[in-house]
């Protein structure tokens, strides 16, 4: 029994070794979460994602614990009496031996909690707190930023989104990154326009790469189109797709200024969808419908 309890011990402590498999990256992020992990929490999901059995581990040291240390009070009490040459009493040496290995088991589990434990101590500070960060205030700002910048629309008219949205009830959806992605994005709306024009959805094209000297003078084509609305002071727009950017990076895009981001905002205000590279036109224009009559009126 002891010998069995001491070889369960020894393969409970080498489970430490495992490591789970590191999850896949995705390559898009819901960035449009009100609240984000704390950093707390997101280390505790990390430390469980590397040793799975942490938990089972601390409940296995106590049971086994608590049956080493009856196991070795049994053990001392028949080693007095071996000591002692009771008639009845156990040989001498396999009573020292039952005693040294009970509690040489309560002094594994206690070392092996202790090391559990120690991981565990520097967490649990702010775990009652509430799970409120830098990243909601950032977003928020942002998006008052959104608000304020200008667009050119038919090619002619001036107008802020907060102005586009309140006035013309259009919602908006800002497509920014480098200009293949941006362009890419713009030819994949162009098939979907009747989709954007029922929706009542303006595309706006931020292009945060270098831009071809000659294609910039003459005009981008994409720009044309009746569903876009060209951005008017492309330095606050890049600004702009800047801090989203750093947002995004601060969930865990780090690749979120080379595969572009999708911003989109419906006419009441409130955010549809945060995303990472090409949007879906079809599922963006969904998200930003107005609601049908018979629905409003419900």
């Amino acid at each position: 029994m002891v010998l069995r309890r001491a070889l369960l011990l020894h393969a409970l402590l080498a489970c430490d070794a495992f490591q789970a498999p590191v999850a896949p990256k995705l390559n898009a992020i819901p960035l449009h979460a009100k609240k984000s992990i704390s950093p707390n929490l997101k280390a505790k999901l990390l430390q469980e994602a590397e040793s799975p059995w942490r938990t089972v581990r601390k409940f296995i040291y106590g049971a086994f614990a608590l049956s080493a240390t009856v196991g070795g009070l049994t053990a001392l009490t028949q080693l007095a009496a071996a000591v002692s040459k009771q008639p009845d009493a156990l040989p001498l040496e396999q009573t020292i031996q039952n005693v040294v290995v009970d509690f040489g088991v309560v002094a594994a589990c206690a070392y092996g909690a202790k090391v559990d434990g120690a991981a565990d101590s520097g967490l649990e500070e702010d775990d009652g707190a509430p799970s409120t960060t830098i990243d909601d205030e950032a977003i928020a700002a942002n998006l008052a930023t959104l608000q304020k910048l200008e667009v050119t629309v038919a090619g002619e008219r001036v107008a802020n989104v907060e102005t586009l949205r309140t006035a013309a009830n259009q919602a908006v959806v800002v497509v920014a990154g480098p200009s293949s992605v941006v362009d890419d994005a713009l030819r994949d709306a162009l098939i979907e326009q009747k989709t954007l024009a029922a929706a009542e959805v303006l595309v706006v094209p931020v292009r945060t790469s270098a831009e071809d000297a000659v294609e910039a003078a003459m005009g981008r084509r994409s720009d044309s189109y009746g569903f876009v609305a060209p951005p008017v002071d492309a330095a606050k727009w890049k600004a702009y797709a800047a801090a989203e950017c750093a947002v995004a990076a601060g969930q865990g895009a780090e690749t979120a200024a080379e595969d572009g981001i999708v911003i989109a905002v419906r006419a009441d205000g409130t955010v549809a969808r945060r995303g990472l590279g090409k949007p879906v036109w079809k599922m963006v224009a969904a998200e930003l419908s107005p609601p049908k009559k018979e629905e409003a009126s419900s």
